[in-house]
């Protein structure tokens, strides 16, 4: 008798794959009924859209080493975000992705220190406080979203880099 032991079979590889396409699905059906919501505000993703967001999420949760479990996050963040001024219908999709990546990059970061509606309110005030700028999103640091999440936003984050940068200079 052959020792299977470490080797996937083909049937335990085929339930595997039909597991993944069946969250995906669940997935973009979710993205479909949070258009609904979002559309209020002029933001809509198109079925490429919905495809792209949800491929970008699966590779988001892949490089983090991240599981999700029930829902996905992503209908709360375009929940989150859907009602921001600086959020436009031309760039809808490549900043929703951008938000995605980013919140599960600080999700793990985080050691799930902060749920995942603190943490979405915390890129929300910086996306807000910076005009919309993902980047500001991206390059804000871990312990400043903690603060923004635990006690709202206390630096603006012309300032914080200024701070960290004086910070780096002293090291």
């Amino acid at each position: 008798m052959l020792c299977r032991k470490g080797r996937r079979s083909y049937m335990e590889d085929k339930k595997e794959v039909a597991l993944a396409e069946r969250w995906e699905a669940r997935l973009q059906a979710e993205l479909r009924a949070v258009n609904e919501r979002s559309a209020r505000f002029g933001l809509m993703l198109n079925e490429q859209g919905v495809t792209n967001v949800a491929a970008r999420r699966r590779a988001a949760l892949a490089e983090t080493g991240r599981v999700e479990l029930g829902g996905s996050a992503v209908p709360a963040i375009i929940d989150g975000f859907c009602d921001s001024p600086y959020l436009q219908q031309d760039e809808y999709e490549e900043t929703l992705s951008a938000l995605v990546e980013a919140f599960y990059y600080y999700k793990n970061e985080s050691g799930d220190r902060l749920t995942d509606g603190e943490l979405i309110c915390a890129m929300r005030e910086r996306y807000d406080a910076s005009g919309g700028s993902v980047e500001a999103v991206i390059g804000t640091t871990l312990d400043a979203l903690c603060r923004a999440a635990k006690h709202g936003l206390q630096e603006e984050p012309e300032q914080e880099e200024a701070a960290k940068e004086e910070t780096d200079g002293e090291s």
